[in-house]
């Protein structure tokens, strides 16, 4: 089963894309489902579940992108939004509280990683250890990071437009084919994260798009 566990749709504050166009994409390359993981919203899971309905096979997998004190993290399986800017710590437990699986997002990454001693601190299910909006180094630091410490892995392509989906995705036994099942095996180790690396190219415009849009926000993070 190979799933996009990180993507973002127009209900996050620097994407465009549609959720129902996000869901068709997906299908029609072949994923076997996506996760929708906007900036502190929920609002695209509805709207991508229910385009999914016409593909009975697919799996829209609900979830957040929490904007921590620190970095994003990854809610996996929540519906109702997360407080922001807590703590990684507090936002582990307020993910675990409401049921959902906790995931540190591109721990290495340069401006929204929790970095290492939050995600060694904090009792991650995974680290999401292949995102194709990270520097090949960060990816590898993640993998390095997830074996010392026995957790599980993820990948996501990280998108913010639909040509971006699918560059990274996690793989698991395809016998799992509901959104708990995913779950599970996100938390028991039984994933793994493949895909592309942010090259050079990838790069300029990642920068410029999140300089540009920082500037608007009036310099703040998302």
């Amino acid at each position: 089963m190979i799933l996009d566990l990180h993507n973002h749709t127009r209900y996050s504050p620097d994407s465009k894309v549609d959720p129902i166009a996000l869901v068709r994409l997906a299908q029609s390359i072949g994923l076997h489902g996506i996760a929708i993981t906007d900036h502190n919203a929920v609002g695209g899971i509805r709207v991508a579940a229910e385009a999914a309905g016409s593909f009975p096979d697919f799996v829209v997998i609900p979830a957040t992108e929490v904007s921590t004190a620190r970095g994003h993290i990854l809610a996996y399986g929540v519906k109702t939004t997360i407080p922001r800017d807590l703590t990684p710590v507090e936002t582990v437990e307020q993910i675990v509280a409401e049921g959902g699986v906790p995931v540190a997002a591109h721990p290495y990454r340069f401006w929204s990683g929790v970095g290492e001693d939050a995600a060694v601190s904090a009792r991650f299910a995974a680290y999401e250890v292949h995102n194709a909006r990270t520097l090949r180094r960060g990816n590898e630091r993640a993998i390095s990071l997830a074996a010392r410490t026995r957790v599980g892995h993820t990948g996501g392509s990280d998108s913010h437009f639909l040509h971006e989906l699918g560059r990274g995705v996690t793989s698991l036994n395809r016998g799992a084919t509901t959104v708990d099942d995913i779950l599970q095996a996100i938390g028991s180790c039984r994933t793994q994260g493949v895909g592309l690396h942010r090259g050079p190219w990838e790069t300029t415009t990642y920068i410029t798009k999140c300089v540009g849009e920082w500037l608007l926000r009036g310099m703040r993070r998302i």
